[in-house]
């Protein structure tokens, strides 16, 4: 590795790699330059509507269906990694946006173009070079288990079906959790082959390798599929687990149910168990959401393990009525499971200002209402 100047601050950006691709055929360079592969991600999306004991269901939840589109695997000549998020900058430096998106915890939304914190927080580092095909696996969110399932992991399938040899991966510190090293280790990835980001990261390789976000093509039934061939097969098997559940969040720091206590009662005349998932390893929760019968919990990361349950296990989800995200109904979508929902009412907090942060009240009554609408019984 050997460094240089960086050549200044960027100053522009290209919104998609498309934008790039086209210059790149303006200037007929585009074989030099790089080149953008596309990537089929097979059929269409269907989803239908969630049951539930609610009067209104909430717009995010609409049946629909839909063609994935716009995925691809890019290769970027001298293209460059800055930050600890990752963000992809061409030769000249200029960002490429959909390869770099970011997240503003503050605000609690995905950023535009032009608020970038590489033109904002420019923190004029060396530039190192990088010998070879590096592949890029960055990620604002990565260091969340949803994220690190469906924004990373799919990737890395992406780079294989590419069959474009790479020599290292450049991926972001993850601070919060063993699952990265076990996921990297069911799938025979060395430690030693992986260059992490950092807030003083400045990389630029002879050629870039990287694979479109995830989160831009509407994580398509591919992912969920791919996820399973993935990582069933190294799941715990042999591990004697409950077949109906109930996720807990009480060791989360957002999220939880306030009388979990009361609720957990309830969930035990249905001979349904709380599960600390903090406690398992990535193998135990395979494991577990592949042989539940009956999946319970509030929204929350550890439900990503819906991607290895069987199809029409009953999954019934606690939403906060305030902050409704489809993430666990489109998991139950590409799996063919019984999906419910139930609303859960906010519990605010004077320092809490985002009402997906807010810890949830969960009414008993209407509780049992879902369970007798999912026909389970005591």
């Amino acid at each position: 590795m050997r460094f240089s100047v960086n050549g200044g601050a960027p100053s522009g950006y290209y919104r998609s790699i498309l934008e790039l691709e086209t210059e790149w055929g303006q200037k007929r360079t585009i074989h030099e330059a790089g080149q953008v592969i596309p990537f089929d991600f097979g059929q269409v999306a269907e989803f239908t509507a969630p049951k539930s004991i609610e009067s209104s269901i909430h717009p995010a939840l609409t049946p629909y269906c839909l063609q994935p589109f716009g995925g691809y695997v890019a290769t970027i000549s001298s293209g460059r990694v800055w930050g600890e998020s990752g963000a992809v900058l061409s030769p000249e430096g200029k960002l490429i946006f959909d390869l770099s998106q970011e997240y503003d915890a503050v605000q609690n939304r995905m950023l535009e173009a032009e608020e970038h914190p590489v033109f904002h927080r420019w923190n004029d580092p060396k530039l190192q070079y990088l010998e070879g095909t590096v592949a890029v696996l960055t990620f604002c969110g990565s260091h969340n288990y949803f994220h690190w399932l469906y924004d990373v992991l799919p990737r890395l399938a992406m780079l294989k079906t590419s069959g474009i040899p790479y020599t290292s991966i450049i991926m972001n510190p993850n601070p919060y959790g063993p699952f990265v090293e076990q996921t990297w280790a069911m799938l025979g990835i060395s430690e030693s082959s992986v260059i992490r980001t950092n807030p003083e990261a400045y990389f630029e390789a002879d050629q870039l390798l990287v694979p479109s976000l995830m989160m831009n093509s509407h994580y398509p039934p591919w992912t969920t599929d791919t996820l399973r061939k993935l990582l069933l097969p190294h799941r715990e098997s042999t591990l004697a687990t409950p077949e109906r559940i109930y996720i807990s969040r009480n060791k989360a720091s957002t999220r939880r149910l306030i009388n979990e206590e009361e609720v957990i009662r309830c969930l035990e005349e249905y001979s349904i168990q709380p599960i600390y998932l903090e406690d398992w390893t990535v193998a135990q929760q395979i494991q577990l959401f592949a042989s539940a019968k009956v999946i319970m919990g509030a929204h929350g990361a550890g439900l990503a393990n819906l991607a290895f349950c069987q199809s029409g296990t009953q999954v019934i989800e606690i939403v906060h009525e305030q902050h409704v995200v489809p993430t666990y109904w489109m998991i139950s979508n590409h799996n063919a499971l019984d999906y419910y929902m139930m609303y859960g009412q906010g519990w605010p907090d004077p320092a809490i200002r985002f009402p997906g942060f807010e810890d949830i009240y969960v009414d008993i009554d209407r509780l049992k209402q879902i369970l007798h609408l999912t026909g389970l019984n005591t």
